[in-house]
């Protein structure tokens, strides 16, 4: 990175951290497993290619590109935008943020497992709720962070009728002058309503398919890991590669859907880049 003031170089550093791991991360078609660093990033515009799952809990993978971008309303206020996620901090705190979230939620369509296809469509939902975190930063190195957040989301569109909620973890690490490494852990905690109708077999599924009827519960739906690596070029741009994985566990795991169709081991990765002023 090429030298420029602290004041300058703490938010750009910070656009790229956040930007680019929701930009990479973000396009899977499970809806909600943006990563949710939480940082105080100035304005930017980014864009993403990554690989990730045909349907949440699918053997099989597509890739595809997410938009992503910041707009500060001012001071540590912003709204901002992680592929099929909007997100508005409408606290003026450095270390807090509090605000309503905002989910396109993808559905399963057209997958291209014949067996799973033949299961009951799902149509994309609108899920609407709230966000807040907190995020310590290093007053000596302003690329040593660390934070935790917690969301809770619901469907307003009418598709599932239910609700998802998680909690998160991140912390970021510079190696280099050029170089840092970010890395977190989540899960994800999903309602009846969600779980039956992503993970559940009707009557008229299993006659379609041939699987087994199968009605799940409410319970954590995931836990996942991840890692990126950051490239900054110049205070303005930067490039990311980012790796996250992500097991299902309980009821969704058991599902037919994923026990006999698909696979508990969920893989997103992709490449990103960003511009910030």
């Amino acid at each position: 990175m090429t030298d420029t003031s602290t004041t300058n170089r703490k938010p750009l550093l910070a656009a790229i951290l956040a930007a680019a791991l929701g930009t990479i991360l973000s396009a899977v078609q499970a809806g909600d497993l943006v990563i949710p660093v939480e940082l105080p990033e100035p304005n930017f515009l980014g864009l993403g290619v990554g690989a990730y799952p045909d349907y949440f809990g699918s053997s099989d993978y597509k890739v595809g590109a997410a938009p992503i971008g910041r707009l500060s309303l001012g001071g540590s206020r912003f709204v901002r935008l992680m592929a099929n996620e909007v997100r508005l901090n409408l606290l003026d705190h450095p270390n807090w943020q509090l605000g309503p979230v905002g989910l396109w939620r993808f559905g399963r369509e057209d997958v291209e497992n014949p067996v799973v296809d033949r299961v009951h469509h799902i149509d994309d939902s609108i899920d609407l709720g709230l966000f807040g975190g907190y995020n310590w930063q290093d007053p000596q190195e302003f690329r040593r962070m660390a934070g935790v957040s917690t969301w809770a989301i619901g469907d307003v569109s009418g598709v599932y009728n239910g609700w998802t909620a998680g909690l998160n973890a991140y912390a970021t690490q510079p190696v280099a002058k050029m170089l840092t490494l970010a890395g977190g852990a989540a899960f994800t905690y999903g309602s009846t309503n969600y779980m039956d109708e992503y993970f559940g077999v009707t009557t008229a599924d299993s006659l379609a398919s041939g699987l087994p009827i199968y009605v799940p519960g409410s319970g954590v739906r995931d836990v996942r890991g991840w890692a990126v690596a950051m490239l900054h070029l110049s205070p303005k741009w930067h490039l990311g590669a980012g790796l996250m994985y992500s097991r299902l566990v309980g009821d969704a795991a058991d599902s037919p859907i994923v026990s006999q169709e698909g696979s508990k081991n969920q893989w997103v990765y992709g490449v990103g880049a960003l511009f910030a002023w």
